[in-house]
């Protein structure tokens, strides 16, 4: 009976591939190598895989031609196999490794990502913020005050000296005299107020001379409460003429919506001015910590 060509071939290959092959050295020569491979993988790690692929290849070998290996053959193809499956293994562990460096650095890059934007934000935030706050004093006042100047009898008006950073709107002061000693004078508590109206930063408001106040003096001593639309503040103002010159002595006290507790504005006292031994002006205008200085 006659067989088909493809098995003749087939039985033609069987036949080759297990005809016995003695320990030669065409067969050193192949293992030599593999040896060669397995070192140069050894320094220089393959991918996954490629040592898989070289035992399929050395296991089909054994596999064949196992029966016909001599001793030393066995051992040798043996000690190849398992040379694979240790480089295999550590390919797999690098890879493993790379990937997860990899992830971590991808991880690391996307919180740096993540802070520069959120860093960002905050930057835009606080800018828009600042805008809004600036607009917001701008409205109001912030801690913007005014103080009155000192005056004098023979110049017929009051000048209101504007100090901070941003304007004032609607200030009203009324003005409550006091005596020699700085102490309440009866039927003046309420004072007499006066208008100062709207105030550009670093300006003053001149306002005519009120009905009521001292025309002629040798000394004026004086409360001056303030009101506007950022809040409410007062002035100390004290006056007296020695040696036929004017001394001054004034301090101004804020109370603004922005401030946690009183606080002292500014102040300005003639180093002449009469003090008591302890340093105060009078009960109600007592030494205090050094603050700026009144412009």
């Amino acid at each position: 009976m006659r067989q088909p060509v493809w098995k003749k071939h087939q039985t033609l290959i069987w036949k080759i591939l297990l005809l016995p092959v003695p320990y030669s050295w065409g067969g050193a020569a192949f293992q030599i190598i593999s040896f060669g491979l397995l070192i140069w993988w050894f320094h220089i790690i393959p991918p996954p895989g490629f040592a898989v692929a070289a035992l399929a290849i050395a296991a089909t070998i054994m596999a064949v031609r196992g029966q016909r290996f001599t001793r030393i053959e066995e051992v040798v193809w043996i000690l190849i196999a398992f040379s694979f499956f240790g480089i295999e293994i550590r390919a797999i562990t690098q890879d493993r490794d790379q990937h997860d460096k990899y992830e971590a650095q991808t991880r690391i890059d996307e919180n740096k990502h993540f802070e520069a934007v959120l860093k960002k934000s905050q930057d835009q935030f606080a800018a828009t913020m600042g805008e809004l706050s600036t607009n917001l004093n701008t409205l109001t006042g912030a801690d913007s005050a005014c103080y009155l100047a000192a005056i004098n009898p023979a110049q017929p008006y009051l000048a209101f000296v504007h100090i901070g950073k941003f304007p004032l709107y609607g200030v009203y002061a009324r003005i409550v005299e006091l005596d020699r000693e700085g102490k309440a004078i009866q039927g003046s508590l309420m004072g007499i107020t006066v208008s100062a109206g709207d105030m550009i930063k670093g300006h003053a408001s001149i306002q005519t001379w009120p009905n009521g106040l001292t025309t002629s003096f040798d000394y004026f001593n004086a409360n001056v409460f303030f009101t506007a639309r950022n809040g409410d503040w007062m002035e100390l103002l004290r006056e007296q003429r020695t040696g036929g010159k004017l001394l001054t002595a004034m301090r101004v006290v804020g109370r603004f919506t922005t401030l946690k507790k009183e606080q002292t504005l500014c102040e300005r006292i003639d180093p002449q001015f009469p003090k008591k031994p302890n340093g105060d002006i009078d009960d109600g205008f007592r030494a205090g910590p050094k603050v700026p200085r009144c412009p």
